[in-house]
């Protein structure tokens, strides 16, 4: 194996632990790919069928974004089609992270929308969070079938299957894949009292999402912070 990617290779590994860690995977589902610095055109990509618990540097496959194998030891994840598109079509996508976590799942088989329901959601996805169509596994309807949704948004749920988080480096889509499976457990935890859900004034999301938006290369800077004022009806 070449030595040439090698820091990229130890940080793929220690995202995908981050990610078993969390509970954001469970055995070998999942999967991350990331730009390699310097070489947009490969991606770095945890194998498929492996435990990441056992991950090592030298099993992190590098391909190119026509999926062809480039160095590695194990093959790429079968869903390396969803990947290889999504960074093709996207070029300020720098990373993707694919989770299987509880609550996300849970959301994506009810087909339910994760409203603005907190601030570190709306600066983590930018806006609400909504399930994109069934997609077959390890085919191009991945990535087709979720283009829609992740037009401005860093995450959407995968009917009946689990999350896709995307940012411009790997920090920002483990922390979008991070922070809408523990926002999803707040959205259903409110469903489960009974009680009406309450979502961020707009304007207030708007310029909370103008941040989610910024860490993208050309992009606008933020927006000027609105005037703080009360928000009647929020209160209980």
């Amino acid at each position: 194996m070449s030595t040439k990617w090698l820091d990229t290779r130890q940080k793929v590994v220690a995202y995908a632990r981050k990610l078993q860690a969390e509970r954001l995977v469970y055995s070998t589902a999942g999967n991350i790919s990331v730009r390699v610095p310097g070489e947009p055109g490969l991606l770095a990509v945890t194998p498929t069928s492996t435990q990441y618990d056992f991950l090592e540097p030298e099993d992190i496959a590098i391909i190119d974004l026509d999926g062809n194998v480039v160095d590695g030891r194990r093959a790429p994840t079968s869903e390396t089609p969803m990947h290889t598109l999504i960074c093709r079509r996207r070029p300020e996508v720098g990373a993707i992270v694919h989770t299987h976590g509880k609550a996300v799942m849970t959301m994506a088989n009810l087909g339910w929308t994760l409203p603005p329901i907190l601030t570190g959601l709306v600066e983590a996805t930018g806006g609400p969070v909504y399930t994109s169509p069934y997609s077959q596994p390890e085919t191009d309807q991945m990535a087709d079938f979720t283009a829609e949704a992740l037009e401005d948004r860093g995450a959407t749920f995968m009917r009946f299957h689990g999350l896709i988080a995307i940012g411009a480096d790997l920090e920002h889509a483990f922390h979008t894949a991070s922070v809408v499976e523990g926002a999803c457990e707040v959205f259903l935890t409110i469903k489960q009292l009974g009680v009406d859900v309450e979502e961020l004034p707009q304007e207030q999301v708007d310029w909370i999402a103008s941040y989610w938006r910024a860490q993208f290369p050309g992009a606008p800077e933020p927006l000027p912070a609105p005037e703080p004022k009360p928000y009647p009806g929020l209160v209980r």
